[in-house]
């Protein structure tokens, strides 16, 4: 008898009326000891039952079933550790990310929320590559496009990436001329160096009208389910509407919707307000 039926996951003709709550409830524990070992690493059978509260013999038969499974495993010590199954999944999960198509719904509420315009990039040779893109509904908004690119020391998004860059990029964009985009962009590496620092501290970037004439940015981290940067999201305008004393207040709508973002790739974190509502409902930032 295969996992799956031990269960009683085989097909409702087997389940017996009411059998489906058991089977959930079942599942649910499963899942829980499953966690407990991924959060704490292998275990004991003992150690499982007490931390769980799960009786005993319900903690055996349930780990037999997940031992079947290949879910977990039982490792030389006899603890029980994660099974080569849940690798499987989770290349699965990994190779199935769409990150445009994922932070969709997000893009489009921040921008609601914002009316202004909100950029997703990723690095890509050392230079910022926008790979999604909502616009401000207002007729005056960045140029940028998805599929062009930009520097990393003088974009909002790019200061990110930079910013929890490995050192390796992080010296290559210091050793190299750091081009002047605009009077504002940072061309000397100490004074980009601070500025890395400060993004790192405060948890976002500003662009302050460095990369684009007349235009102000702050950018926000994406992370991914080891909590690595992998992408930046953005809230773009000209500067005449995104005065200084907006930067805190927008970012904090960014920062909840690049956590939202950074869940749905993996990265245990909480969603804040920006995705709380749809978008038609949430205020305006005026």
């Amino acid at each position: 008898m295969d996992a799956m039926s031990r269960l009683g996951m085989d097909g409702a003709s087997k389940t017996a009326p009411g059998a489906a709550t058991g089977t959930a409830k079942a599942l649910v524990k499963g899942v829980g000891l499953v966690d407990l070992i991924a959060a704490g690493g292998p275990q004991r059978l003992t150690d499982l039952a007490e931390a769980s509260g799960i009786p005993r013999g319900t903690v055996v038969r349930l780990l037999e079933v997940l031992l079947d499974g290949e879910i977990l495993r039982l490792d030389a010590a006899g603890q029980y550790d994660l099974g080569p199954r849940l690798a499987v999944w989770g290349q699965r999960f990994l190779d199935r990310l769409d990150l445009p198509g994922l932070s969709e719904d997000l893009m489009a509420g921040l921008s609601a929320r914002t009316r202004e315009t909100c950029f997703l990039g990723i690095v890509q040779d050392d230079q910022v590559l926008y790979v999604a893109k909502t616009d401000s509904p207002q007729a005056v908004r960045p140029a940028a496009v998805v599929g062009t690119v930009n520097p990393l020391h003088s974009t909002g998004i790019g200061k990110v990436l930079l910013a929890h860059a490995d050192p390796g990029t992080q010296r290559r964009c210091m050793e190299r001329p750091l081009v002047r985009k605009t009077p504002g962009t940072i061309t000397d590496p100490e004074a980009l160096a601070a500025e890395l620092a400060a993004t790192r501290d405060r948890g976002y970037a500003i662009d302050e009208i460095e990369n684009e004439d007349g235009v102000r940015c702050v950018a926000v981290p994406v992370r991914d389910h080891t909590g690595r940067v992998v992408a930046a999201l953005s809230v773009s305008a000209p500067a005449y509407r995104f005065p200084r004393e907006n930067l805190p207040e927008v970012a904090e709508l960014a920062l909840a919707a690049a956590a939202t973002l950074s869940g749905r790739l993996g990265h245990h974190t909480t969603a804040g307000p920006a995705d709380a509502r749809p978008p038609e409902t949430q205020e305006e930032v005026s």
